[in-house]
């Protein structure tokens, strides 16, 4: 399988506008400093979380072979290989204890579902819980309401459960539009209480303490599109507490930054192929918004919501990542090389 090769590396030039995080920084250089196989041949894969309490990185690999993999951001070493339980896996969260997975295999009547709860001091599974739900595909963990939110694409709802070793379901949370492709991957702004949640080419905005929506907005009138392209599905996203904003990624008309007080459009910005997940990096002030068809990710600045520039990693399927906040490693989903490519900043001044 194609690897990359260290001796060729290059730097990618960004030009960036400085910003108080980013003291006296004209320009922004991106190097390859390690490449982690991963150990599957199957090149789907989906998300990639950091962990800032164990300063690890979890990955759901792909849907062939499937499992999940933790890696310590420390050496960019893989820590555990987590193959029974995870099967099809689609997304993590994370509580201070347990790592859950949402998996799914077979289809139709041999459907089955489940969440998978890893323990962080074995990384065994403890537990493996089905869902009331079906295709379960995003999950958020709130140690502050001690609750586990599941979002479910074939229901078009969110699963409740209780946190811990053994989740128990509580109850559920009907999605905007009624019909659609179902819910992606979301964002859980857990000081406020609030659950982000993209469905079809909806953003949804759930209150925690009622697990009642109070806010949905579809972005397609505002998509760029031309017709007979079809219309845009809202994807991942990052939320910025300073701005308040949450940034929508979109699978064909580039990323919008919302105003999480009342999902009115603040901003529309360009991308390549259309982002999957995105990323944030709040000491430099940087958004990171993968993207898969383009073979990259792709850099914006946050205060200027102005597209930096492109970051080539000459694989395809990059539709996922994170950042390490501490040391602002960028940890790049590369489907096509089945690895995890570590990206690290580098600033200059002239």
């Amino acid at each position: 399988m194609p690897r990359v090769n260290l001796a060729f590396l290059a730097f990618a030039m960004l030009s960036i506008v400085a910003t108080p995080q980013v003291a006296r920084a004209d320009s922004v250089f991106y190097r390859l400093v390690s490449v982690i196989p991963l150990p599957t041949t199957d090149r789907s894969g989906d998300v990639v979380s950091f962990d800032p309490g164990n300063d690890d990185v979890y990955v759901s690999m792909g849907k062939g072979d499937g499992g999940g993999v933790v890696i310590s951001a420390k050496d960019d070493k893989i820590v555990a290989v987590i193959r029974h339980g995870i099967t099809r896996p689609a997304g993590e969260a994370f509580g201070r204890h347990y790592v859950y997975w949402t998996s799914n295999t077979g289809h139709g009547a041999h459907q089955h579902d489940f969440i998978t709860v890893v323990s962080k001091q074995t990384w065994r599974v403890v537990k493996t819980i089905p869902t009331v739900g079906t295709s379960p595909d995003g999950i958020w963990a709130d140690p502050k309401l001690g609750k586990l939110y599941v979002a479910m694409d074939d229901d078009n709802w969110v699963d409740i459960y209780t946190l811990g070793a053994d989740p128990k379901f509580i109850g559920k949370i009907a999605l905007t539009p009624k019909r659609g492709s179902g819910p992606d991957i979301g964002m859980l702004v857990s000081g406020k209480n609030e659950l982000f949640i993209p469905d079809d080419s909806w953003e949804d905005e759930i209150d925690l303490n009622t697990d009642r929506i109070t806010r949905a907005v579809d972005v397609s009138p505002a998509s760029s599109l031309r017709v007979g392209r079809g219309i845009a599905q809202t994807k991942g996203q990052i939320y910025d507490p300073q701005t308040h904003s949450i940034w929508v990624a979109t699978d064909r008309d580039g990323i919008y930054a919302l105003d999480s007080r009342t999902l009115k459009i603040e901003a529309h910005l360009p991308a390549r192929a259309g982002a999957d997940e995105m990323a944030f990096d709040p000491g430099l002030q940087l958004v990171y918004g993968f993207e898969s068809d383009a073979a990259g990710f792709n850099v914006y600045n946050a205060r200027t919501r102005k597209l930096v520039g492109f970051v080539s990693t000459g694989f395809r399927k990059t539709h996922t990542g994170a950042v390490d906040p501490a040391n602002h490693d960028v940890f790049v989903y590369a489907g096509n090389d089945e690895a995890v490519l570590v990206y690290q900043p580098v600033l200059k001044s002239f």
